[in-house]
């Protein structure tokens, strides 16, 4: 998987793995959840994605079994990655298709559904750009053939 570094306007190669405690970005080098304590409770629901050459975590994601469904619990894009001068682009995007990927791993009714809280003001982006649809309130989901979608875009033959 690649994301778009802004200034070259190339593609970086990147993955996602597991941090070690040791790469747990922190609140205060400016990200806005405490990934160490979410990390403390249950790493193995922690996910961060880094250039392949770099041990610099890009975003970080929390993906939780709730009862057989995928919950997107936890989404962050590294800080130096938002606004009108970030580095990298997609960092979200291979997040949200990496999520959809692990969803098609189960082996439950909810296979290939991806289900997250939305803050108010991103509803209108899962919708546009990462083809989310809205239930109740801020809650959506992301169904098996969008997630396919998704996962072609930021994933396939990338890797």
């Amino acid at each position: 998987m690649y994301i778009l570094e802004i200034k070259t306007n190339k593609l970086v190669k990147c993955q996602i793995h597991s941090p070690t405690r040791d790469l747990i970005p922190r609140k205060k080098d400016g990200w806005s959840f405490n990934w160490l304590d979410v990390y403390k409770r249950n790493s193995k629901s922690v996910f961060a994605l880094k250039e392949e050459t770099s041990q610099t975590i890009q975003g970080m994601l929390q993906l939780v079994n709730d009862g057989g469904m995928l919950v997107m619990e936890l989404l962050e894009i590294a800080p130096q990655n938002i606004g009108a001068s970030k580095k990298y682009d997609n960092v979200a995007g291979c997040l949200i298709a990496f999520s959809c990927r692990e969803s098609l791993k189960l082996d439950t009714a909810y296979k290939g559904f991806l289900t997250f809280v939305s803050k108010t003001e991103l509803i209108s982006l899962y919708k546009q750009k990462y083809l989310a649809t809205q239930t109740i309130g801020n809650r959506m989901y992301i169904d098996p053939s969008s997630g396919k979608k998704l996962i072609n875009k930021y994933l396939a033959n990338h890797e």
